[in-house]
């Protein structure tokens, strides 16, 4: 269990919004000033599995001056299915408070069933993202987390990949403004911004420091009609991997999916914006009849698609974000 009283002065390898507070001997993460309906996020050390796991669990405890109306759950690992980082969101729910201590523990698990390409002895971290009910800024309005256990056989002697939780494009008057959020900076050494006017010939057009922030930002001087992006993590053994791609046409933002394996035998993996609408995924054949409809876990930014009992040949994937925003792509199922 880390119960953050004897870190050293550090949050012991836990990255995102919140930093280490101290009461007397008493340690733990802290968030002040708090405002109501934000979001703040945790993401935890780089875990290692037992290899004769069945499941993977979590517990830690919450309180502060203001209640927490919401905890949102996501676990990172590398999936077997195509050897990527993969997020998978887990639940979604409200705390139960004990009304003597102003107190709140949670404590879950999940089947390694429902966890799709999860590997044998496989390392692992965790998300988190709290959302206070109250809080308007006032610098005695804080939230904390601590206790946080988990059951794996110890720290991972080497990190999991940053986490891209989402990268967006929106046109200004002096250009192209990027904002992309990220989770588990453990070595990341910076961040390349990519541009391209196709969407398949990238350049690097910019060097942004690790500032262990989970929130980054540049803006492009570019006033071209189409334009992509793409942002490139570089690690410090050299080590790297690329976000999603946002997309600027005619001033709007847009989005870009991507589908694989191509041509797909049984399982799809369709990677897309992250999930924060109502957003739907849609199959369907080659005369518009549509043979399977998904829809998206909030928080995910690649959905899973059973091609398996679908008869060979080509299919069109519409993705709605459920913001006026869609985007549509071939695949060939054999």
């Amino acid at each position: 269990m880390e119960n953050f009283d004897n870190t050293g002065g550090t949050t012991a390898g836990f990255f995102g919004d919140m930093s280490l507070g101290t009461t007397g001997s008493d340690g733990y993460l802290n968030k002040p000033r708090v405002i109501a309906s934000a979001i703040y996020g945790i993401a935890t050390p780089t875990y290692v599995l037992a290899n004769n796991a069945t499941s993977v669990g979590f517990g830690f405890e919450i309180g502060g001056s203001e209640r927490i109306a919401r905890v949102e759950v996501a676990i990172v690992y590398v999936s077997t299915l195509n050897n990527e980082i993969t997020t998978f969101f887990i639940d979604q729910f409200v705390p139960s408070y004990n009304q003597a201590t102003g107190t709140a523990t949670i404590c879950r698990a999940i089947s390694l069933t429902d966890l799709p390409g999860f590997p044998v002895g496989g390392r692992y971290r965790f998300r988190f993202e709290l959302t206070p009910n109250s809080g308007n800024g006032q610098s005695s309005q804080n939230i904390w987390f601590d206790d946080f256990r988990t059951t794996a056989i110890g720290i991972s002697q080497s990190s999991l990949p940053v986490v891209f939780i989402g990268l967006e494009a929106r046109k200004m008057s002096t250009g192209v403004q990027l904002t992309w959020k990220v989770a588990g900076e453990e070595d990341v050494n910076r961040y390349e911004v990519e541009r391209s006017t196709d969407g398949k010939n990238f350049a690097s057009i910019a060097n942004i420091s690790n500032t262990k922030k989970d929130t980054y930002t540049y803006l492009d001087a570019n006033n071209n009609s189409v334009v992509y992006y793409r942002i490139k993590n570089v690690d410090n053994n050299g080590a790297y991997k690329y976000s999603s791609i946002a997309r600027i046409a005619n001033g709007k933002s847009g989005i870009v999916i991507r589908a694989f394996p191509q041509p797909v035998t049984n399982q799809l993996i369709v990677q897309h914006p992250v999930i924060r609408a109502n957003s739907v995924l849609t199959v369907s054949t080659a005369d518009g009849r549509v043979v399977k409809s998904v829809k998206p876990s909030n928080g995910t930014m690649q959905t899973y698609v059973d091609m398996a009992l679908l008869q060979k040949g080509m299919y069109f994937i519409r993705f709605d974000a459920g913001d006026g925003n869609v985007e549509t792509m071939k695949v060939l199922k054999q």
